[in-house]
């Protein structure tokens, strides 16, 4: 099985929204890692019934600054494989 029309939405992230952010699409039981551009992991998840939601927050509460963060997905197997970005608007 494969990650098929995976969507994140809302993409970008308008200035001032703070209800969930979903990314749809992907396997069954997929991890999923928000990271920064320079690799600092955000958040992680395992997707249920093919989707993971995120608040827009970091681990220690902190909610995302401005900028471009990437989406990588994967299943257990590390087979079915994509990056995608969520972009952060202020």
């Amino acid at each position: 099985m494969e990650n098929q029309n995976v969507l994140v939405f809302p993409n970008p992230v308008p200035p001032g929204y703070t209800g969930p952010i979903a990314i749809r699409g992907v396997v069954e039981n997929a991890i999923v890692k928000i990271t920064e551009l320079n690799g600092r992991l955000v958040y992680q998840a395992n997707a249920l019934g093919g989707q993971v939601t995120w608040n827009g927050s970091d681990y220690t509460g902190k909610r995302a600054a401005s900028g471009i963060y990437l989406v990588l997905i994967t299943d257990k197997e590390r087979k079915a494989k994509l990056a995608t970005k969520i972009i952060f608007l202020k």
